[in-house]
């Protein structure tokens, strides 16, 4: 069944409020039970089918314009649909056609058409399979090279499926936050959505996806990120909501495969994490 999504249509004034509620100060829900099976994902979507994110609507100006996305699959822009074969999640180059869906980008058009007399750079360092405990290093010399002011840093996934216990993953985001201190780099760290078991209809496999540690990860990162300095939550598990692994799906965010973002999830996650920079970078008069 092919995937689709519902384009919402509100006034600018309920928009901004909306995407305000998509940050830090939110608790999780947890999900009701353990998520459905997914087998469906018959129909692999089209790069063109992403919906256009919401509007940030205008901006004076930005105290930041060079940021580092890093991550692993779901930052490279990997789509949650099944094709004919088991899908590949192991692509270390992050090899998808041009106009593939990838958050990092649609941030940046987001922040240039908000501001548009400021130059945006929103670096795409999504590398597929990347466990946050073997990413320091990569993470090190991206630092050092790249020089961000801000990290937008959504990572841990693959630890949680590869059996890593909630206690490692979050401590390894945290050796990453230590060194985003040493170059005054302000951080964003986006809390996971809620993934969902899924079965491919095509080779019958069976993906947990970690749906059940989700929530405990996000309270250990949540307590983990407090009292940090240039840290904040970004919350796209409130942004996403629990409900996208249920048979109505409600507005698709999560893809067939359970893991990876249907376009209006990669949508949803560039709206959340733009709005998080506009509400964090913002020029109140002096910028710290």
């Amino acid at each position: 069944m092919p995937i689709t999504s519902a384009r919402l249509r509100v006034p600018a004034v309920l928009l901004l409020a909306a995407l305000a509620t998509a940050q830090c100060g939110r608790s999780p829900e947890s999900p009701t039970g353990p998520s459905p099976v997914l087998t469906v994902g018959r129909n692999v979507p089209q790069s063109g089918d992403v919906p256009a994110p919401d509007s940030l609507g205008p901006i004076a100006q930005l105290g930041a314009t060079r940021f580092l996305a890093f991550g692993d699959s779901i930052t490279c822009g990997t789509l949650g649909a099944f094709p004919q074969m088991d899908i590949a999640f192991d692509d270390p180059n992050c090899s998808l056609p041009p106009g593939s869906p990838q958050y990092p980008a649609l941030v940046r058009s987001l922040l240039q058409t908000a501001s548009p007399s400021q130059t945006f750079v929103v670096d795409n360092e999504g590398r597929p399979g990347e466990e946050a405990g073997a990413a320091f290093g990569r993470f090190s010399s991206l630092m050092a090279a790249r020089r961000p002011q801000g990290v937008l840093l959504l990572e841990g996934i693959n630890d949680l499926n590869n059996g890593r216990s909630v206690t490692a993953t979050v401590d390894a985001l945290a050796r990453m936050l230590d060194l985003a201190a040493l170059y005054n780099s302000t951080v964003l760290v986006g809390t996971m959505f809620q993934t969902c078991y899924s079965e491919n209809p095509f080779t019958g496999r069976v993906r947990p996806n970690s749906a059940d540690k989700i929530v405990p990860f996000n309270n250990a990162l949540r307590t983990m990120v407090t009292g940090r300095q240039n840290v904040y939550l970004v919350d796209v598990y409130a942004s996403f909501g629990p409900n996208n692994c249920l048979v109505d799906r409600g507005t698709n965010y999560v893809g067939d495969d359970g893991l990876h973002p249907s376009p209006s999830g990669y949508s949803r996650l560039a709206s959340t994490f733009g709005a998080a920079i506009r509400d964090r970078f913002a020029v109140r008069g002096s910028y710290q």
